[in-house]
């Protein structure tokens, strides 16, 4: 049938509930779902929605979803507009959704006609475009699916060749050989220009020329995840809806998901091995400068021992220290081997002092001074 429709360039999907009375809540929350789910689709972000709403007459009419907190009334249906390039996206997306909810619904789907569209550009011509309407009631995304053909079939050459291109694109990422090949039998069978499906082809690979250029753009966009954990959060659902905007085939996501996985495995083993082989050589650090120490201890001990000659007892350790000190850097060939010893082990001044107070303060306790 061919009614009257307000919009050349967009169809208009209605759908209402033909069995609420038994479940009205369940379906009034599968509405709600239907509408979440189409307003993720690319590009339909901001579909607005008209409810149908259920009334004790059973004769339901078109409002808005309530606002500012009031009790919610409860939907049995609902009406959106999508451009006309959405049609298959859009059809798939509520043939999904009939299968979780098994329930029937009233479809209504109208088209606007080729004429409608021609005369878009000159529009004193018609004041209200014709348009075709499709309606279906059922259950089953199967039969629903059957108004995909009929639809697009409807449908303007143009549209219906840039609805190929895109699931070319969306399948292969680009346009391949083969499906240019395919899209060149479709244009001569349109009737189409060279210099129309040239524009067609570009809408439907949109910023990206070709999979390569959107494997590149993906990597970089991938960088932001610094770890492994970021490739099974939500960060990577954020990735895929990314993904699906640049209409990179979800095996290519995958793909570089795991050969960014794979990237943040080695760079995760490079960090490890360094740390590894840096706590290693801080532990040889250690390791030589005790050894350094421990024979600097036995040169002062054999030093010490013998330039040590009898002494009067010293009242406290302090002065102790000093009186042997004086005997080891008096006579100039005990001071000369003092030196030699502190700077053969590479010690700093502060480890020697350590090290030789350590020595004589042992050496104060042994002699039975305190």
């Amino acid at each position: 049938m061919v009614h009257d429709f307000d919009s050349a360039n967009s169809f208009r999907l209605s759908l209402t509930s033909l069995e609420s009375e038994p479940n009205p809540r369940g379906i009034h929350a599968d509405v709600q779902a239907l509408s979440s789910a189409i307003t993720r689709l690319s590009s339909l972000e901001h579909t607005a929605f008209e409810f149908v709403h259920r009334s004790p007459r059973r004769a339901p009419g078109l409002g808005t979803a309530p606002a500012n907190g009031a009790e919610p009334k409860l939907y049995v249906g609902l009406q959106f507009e999508a451009p006309l390039d959405k049609f298959r996206v859009v059809l798939r997306c509520v043939g999904n959704w009939l299968d979780r909810t098994a329930e029937k619904y009233s479809f209504e789907v109208k088209i606007p006609s080729a004429d409608a569209i021609a005369r878009q550009f000159n529009p004193a011509d018609v004041k209200t475009p014709p348009a075709y309407t499709i309606i279906l009631a059922t259950n089953q995304s199967k039969t629903l699916a059957e108004l995909l053909p009929l639809g697009e079939a409807l449908l303007p050459p143009q549209e219906l060749y840039l609805t190929k291109a895109e699931d070319y694109v969306n399948t292969f990422g680009e346009l391949t050989p083969a499906a240019k090949a395919n899209l060149l039998l479709m244009r001569h069978r349109m009737g189409l220009s060279s210099e129309e499906t040239s524009d067609l082809n570009a809408r439907a690979m949109g910023p990206f020329k070709t999979l390569g250029e959107k494997y590149q753009h993906f990597r970089r966009e991938l960088l932001v995840c610094k770890q492994e954990g970021d490739l099974d959060s939500e960060l990577w659902q954020v990735m895929q809806a990314k993904a699906d905007t640049m209409s990179l085939p979800e095996a290519d996501a995958q793909f570089l998901k795991a050969e960014r996985l794979k990237a943040l495995r080695q760079e995760a083993d490079r960090a490890r091995q360094q740390a590894e082989a840096e706590a290693e050589a801080e532990r040889q650090r250690y390791l030589e400068q005790q050894r350094r120490l421990e024979r600097y201890r036995q040169a002062f001990e054999a030093l010490m021992m013998d330039a040590l000659v009898p002494m009067n007892v010293a009242p406290d350790v302090a002065q102790f220290r000093q009186a042997i000190m004086a005997q080891l850097s008096g006579p100039e060939f005990n001071r000369g081997r003092l030196i030699l010893a502190r700077g053969f082990y590479h010690l700093s001044p502060q480890e020697t002092d350590a090290l030789e107070k350590r020595v004589l303060d042992e050496l104060y306790l042994l002699s039975g001074l305190l």
